[in-house]
């Protein structure tokens, strides 16, 4: 997992490895400010951006996740978001395995679960087997504007 913050990228992209960093600057230089919510993809790569409008959610109404095949870079567009993250666990099983249709599964807690949180301009990368926990509320559920990059480890 890496956290940062887009400005200045010039500073925040030596955090990433480089062909992330590469699909990420292609993403940023979209403007995708203007873009629709939903899915939309990246000329010439197997990745893809999500635009995302949604509320922000308690944290016992969330649940963690974890994807296999994609490494997500989640940038907060606006709004406030608490992420729950922990390491990988092996012991831990799926409440829901959607891997091989959609490359997530949720889980229970994690027993070594920590919390961030983000604000706008500020990213946070999971890399697969990376338990996190998104669109937790801090304080009382707000409307969350995200861009989420999805990037397929053999891209990287």
């Amino acid at each position: 997992m890496i956290i940062g913050s887009i400005s200045p990228w010039q500073l925040a992209k030596i955090q990433l490895p480089e062909k992330l960093a590469s699909v990420v600057e292609s993403v940023l230089n979209l403007s995708v400010a203007t873009f629709p919510t939903g899915r939309h993809a990246i000329a010439g790569r197997d990745s893809y951006f999500l635009i995302q409008e949604l509320d922000s959610r308690l944290l016992e109404t969330t649940r963690p996740e974890m994807h296999c095949i994609h490494t997500d870079v989640q940038i907060l567009l606006s709004g406030r978001e608490r992420y729950g993250i922990a390491p990988p666990d092996q012991t831990l099983q799926p409440l829901e395995d959607r891997l091989e249709k959609s490359d997530i599964a949720y889980y229970p807690e994690p027993q070594h679960e920590s919390f961030i949180d983000l604000v706008p301009g500020m990213f946070a990368v999971f890399f697969p087997g990376e338990f996190h926990r998104p669109c937790c509320a801090i304080g009382e559920p707000t409307r969350l504007k995200k861009l989420v990059i999805k990037v397929p480890v053999r891209e990287l």
